[in-house]
């Protein structure tokens, strides 16, 4: 079987050059959208282990990404998304969102429906417009410039329990090189996204894949949603268990046609 080794490309963005690895041959192609305070590596391992052709960017102003001073969140994901699919996707292609990407891959769905071939959300939140805005406010402040040193090296903790070291490791060194402005921005944005519009509006194949299974979930709160629960995994289940992973991106990869 032929493969196409990772190569590295730069693509213009709307705040910047957006920098992608693409690999892989052949199929349905896949476009990946890392987490909040997250980049491309975090896909590594799931694209090295695909036959087909996918594409992993960093979003602007993390990574290796230009872009560094916004405007941040999820329309500019959006942005992103579609900049990264007009230079290197010309052809219906399934999107992959992570946590923060998993809200981008919705909205990219619910405003260009047309583009996917599927649309799969891993980790993702539920509606956070339920909380109430002094919680929102609450949690927003721990991200403030006079709170963020101390707090930001514990914030992910609860997300890391079940997570392997070397997750672990990876999650805490993008932590620790994303700027603040970044994840605040963007994290904030999340406040005013309905999740809801990606279903009106998109109608083709959808699943979600899901190491919790809380109220705050998305699957929890559509539980018409098709999705797998993986076992003993951290909110990195791509890291934690690539195996289980690659067998439900392959099975879901099976039911989204071109053209549907």
């Amino acid at each position: 079987m032929k493969r196409k080794d990772p190569t590295t490309v730069a693509v213009p963005g709307p705040a910047g050059r957006l920098m992608a690895t693409e690999e892989g041959l052949g199929g349905v192609p896949v476009l990946f959208v890392h987490d909040l305070a997250g980049d491309r590596t975090h896909w590594t391992e799931t694209q090295h282990g695909l036959a087909t052709r996918s594409v992993a960017f960093d979003l602007r102003g993390l990574g290796e990404s230009g872009g560094a001073h916004g405007p941040f969140g999820v329309e500019a994901g959006v942005e992103d998304v579609a900049a990264v699919a007009d230079a290197l996707l010309p052809q219906q292609f399934v999107l992959v969102g992570h946590g923060f990407g998993a809200a981008v891959a919705g909205a990219f769905a619910s405003y260009f429906p047309e583009r996917l071939a599927g649309l799969l959300y891993v980790e993702a939140a539920g509606d956070m417009r339920r909380w109430t805005k002094s919680d929102a406010e609450a949690w927003l402040e721990n991200f403030s410039p006079a709170k963020y040193g101390a707090f930001h090296e514990h914030w992910l903790a609860p997300l890391l329990l079940e997570a392997r070291e070397k997750t672990r490791t990876l999650v805490m060194k993008t932590l620790r090189t994303s700027r603040r402005e970044v994840i605040a921005g963007n994290l904030e944005s999340l406040f005013g996204y309905d999740p809801g519009e990606a279903f009106e509006r998109f109608t083709g194949p959808t699943h979600a894949l899901a190491a919790a299974t809380g109220s705050e979930t998305l699957v929890a709160q559509r539980p018409t949603l098709s999705h797998s629960v993986v076992p003993h995994a951290s909110h990195w289940p791509m890291l934690d268990s690539p195996q289980w992973f690659h067998t439900e991106l392959v099975h879901f990869l099976g039911r989204c046609k071109p053209g549907h």
